[in-house]
């Protein structure tokens, strides 16, 4: 798939300059970007193939939350999807389960820094941000952790602009610039220390949180823990939903308005709500860019006959993965698209 190159909103990103291969074909990558990025941007959507029926898999999420991106980078598996390309690195499709890696050396092992805070708030999202700054500005000392290189969650990917209350959520803002006006608030917040790149990867029994962050693995111990973690990509159970092609709305929004990578010509939106309508307005903001995705059917309200009627209509341009893509979004647990999809969900890994 082409890089988007014009974006109505958006600057224009840095060129690729990056070296690295996959499958030992050589490839180029934007300074910073994500494997999964990447391999898009240059037309790879196939990561990995399931360890029980060699099905190929690609992204869903695009945050980091399933391992449907799991690929072998410099013989370890990574998800491509947060993890950045290095020059020189060598990835790999992942076929089946991967192979623990042998230890050369005894790891050295030593007593974790310890830290106190009176507040821990795991997730830098708009809830995350907006926590720590109410603490901090009433005197509070607060650790704000975040798994992402910069703070703001999906505000981040989100160029719309905001509705609802002006007082209460920067109506009438886009979301990237929102996101940027509470990092710079964080920023003057002397209470509040962010941590981008760390995770929080386990709570024990005695208030203590441990977390890694730069390759160190650090114990804080709060006097209250805020957990604003945010939500996850829904997935629609369904045969063949795990295909490269298929997105959550999240990953969509990942690749074409983060990294201005154009991972379809063609989109299915299933879903008509406010997140179905927001990723074809993102679709239609790359419109003047080459290989820009094509909205050819919109979804409009999710119940059984409107499905069937979605799928009908795109059916026979179900076919490469690479052409097409489907961004599942706003349906029900009720709505029966597994039943209504299986022909054409085939279709796609043809």
């Amino acid at each position: 798939m082409p890089r988007i190159k014009e974006h109505i909103i958006l600057p224009p990103r840095q060129k690729p300059s990056v070296d690295f291969t996959f499958d030992g074909k050589k490839l180029l990558a934007v300074p910073g970007e994500m494997i999964s990025s990447a391999l898009i941007a240059n037309g790879i959507h196939v990561f990995s193939h399931h360890h029980k029926d060699n099905a190929p898999q690609g992204i869903f999420c695009a945050n980091g939350q399933c391992s449907q991106c799991t690929v072998l980078a410099d013989g370890l598996p990574v998800k491509a999807c947060v993890t950045a390309v290095t020059p020189g690195m060598e990835v790999f499709t992942l076929r089946g389960n991967p192979a623990i890696p042998c230890a050369e050396e005894t790891p050295e092992f030593r007593p974790p820094e310890e830290l106190e805070a009176d507040v821990l708030v795991i997730g830098g999202g708009p809830a995350g941000l907006a926590a720590a700054l109410e603490l901090g500005g009433k005197g509070a000392s607060v650790i704000l952790v975040d798994d992402k290189h910069r703070m703001g969650g999906k505000l981040v990917l989100q160029t719309h602009k905001f509705f609802g209350s002006v007082d209460d959520c920067y109506a009438g803002t886009r979301g990237i610039d929102i996101a940027a006006r509470l990092e710079q608030e964080l920023s003057a917040c002397p209470g509040v220390q962010a941590w981008s790149n760390s995770n929080a990867v386990a709570v024990f029994s005695d208030r203590r949180v441990g977390i890694t962050r730069d390759g160190a693995y650090i114990l804080v111990k709060p006097r209250a823990l805020l957990v604003a973690a945010g939500a996850r990509e829904k997935s629609l159970p369904f045969p063949g939903n795990t295909l490269p092609g298929i997105y959550g709305a999240g990953a969509f929004q990942t690749l074409v308005n983060r990294d201005l990578v154009a991972p379809c010509r063609k989109l299915f939106i299933i879903g008509g709500g406010n997140v179905g309508l927001i990723a074809a307005y993102h679709a239609a903001a790359t419109h003047n860019s080459p290989g820009h995705p094509r909205i050819v059917w919109a979804h409009a309200e999710a119940n059984r006959h409107d499905v069937h009627g979605a799928i009908d209509g795109a059916g026979e341009q179900l076919r490469h993965p690479a052409d097409f893509s489907v961004a599942a979004l706003d349906v029900g647990e009720e709505d029966d698209v597994g039943a209504l999809y299986g022909e054409h969900s085939r279709r796609l890994g043809e």
